[in-house]
């Protein structure tokens, strides 16, 4: 039977409980502009990439940004961002994650945190999760082309990992995440409520993860992964300066 070699981890929502906090910054740098999203709900835009979020609310900031239209998207990205990382003290590490990460590290499986957001974002997560040096790699919204929910953001971790996908799991929360991995190829376990996340098993969070672990080295599917994403540059130089960079972000 085909063992289990590799985990990747979104991050928002899976590890940490940081959405609020995106909203909080989100209403901030609409606010700065007087523009209203009330009528995108309570929660919008959850596991969506911010220049998804940009194309969407763009129109809305047409006259707002006065001399700075012509670069309203970087504008906008850069007040989200600011107000996250002013704020990132707020987000709480979710019950289970930083247990399920050692455990896994303990275990020798190689890890990959994914995301959609930022690098700066991810970066200060990990921190605040307290284990980024067990990440072996970190495939981010600046690594991409296509974020999630293309399959772009999970194929290049398992390349940086030198990992086929029948011999991964991904751990997500969101409806895009979730897609993602499985477009990818690998299996997904679903943590969470949201019912629109289809994966292959579910968990209500990482609390119980320690526990569940052992079945998933029995749920391997022994098929042809899917074609491996080409990477421009070598891709053990690629895993060592992720790992480096990680490193430095903890001294």
């Amino acid at each position: 039977m085909t063992a289990v070699r590799a985990v990747a981890l979104d991050v928002d929502g899976t590890l940490v409980d940081s959405e609020p906090l995106h909203l909080r910054a989100l209403q901030a740098a609409c606010r700065a502009h007087d523009v209203d999203i009330s009528d995108h709900g309570p929660a919008p835009f959850i596991g969506v990439a911010i220049g998804d979020v940009w194309r969407l609310l763009a129109p809305r900031f047409a006259g707002a940004l006065g001399h700075h239209a012509d670069q309203g998207e970087r504008v906008f990205r850069e007040a989200v961002t600011a107000h996250y990382l002013a704020h990132v003290h707020e987000v709480r590490v979710l019950p289970g994650a930083r247990r399920a990460v050692e455990h896994l590290a303990r275990e020798g499986i190689a890890l990959a945190a994914v995301s959609n957001s930022e690098r700066s974002i991810v970066e200060a997560n990990l921190r605040v999760v307290g284990a980024q040096a067990r990440f072996d790699a970190v495939v981010c919204l600046d690594d991409v082309r296509d974020p999630k929910p293309s399959p772009e953001p999970y194929l290049r971790a398992l390349a940086l990992l030198r990992v086929p996908a029948q011999e991964a799991w991904a751990i997500e929360d969101s409806p895009s995440g979730a897609r993602s991995a499985r477009a990818a190829g690998l299996r997904v376990l679903v943590v969470g409520d949201d019912p629109r996340a289809q994966g292959d098993q579910r968990l209500p969070g990482l609390a119980d993860f320690v526990s569940w672990w052992p079945s998933a080295q029995g749920q391997i599917p022994t098929q042809a992964p899917a074609p491996a994403l080409r990477l421009p540059q070598d891709l053990t130089a690629r895993r060592e300066a992720a790992r480096m960079a990680l490193s430095g972000v903890s001294e």
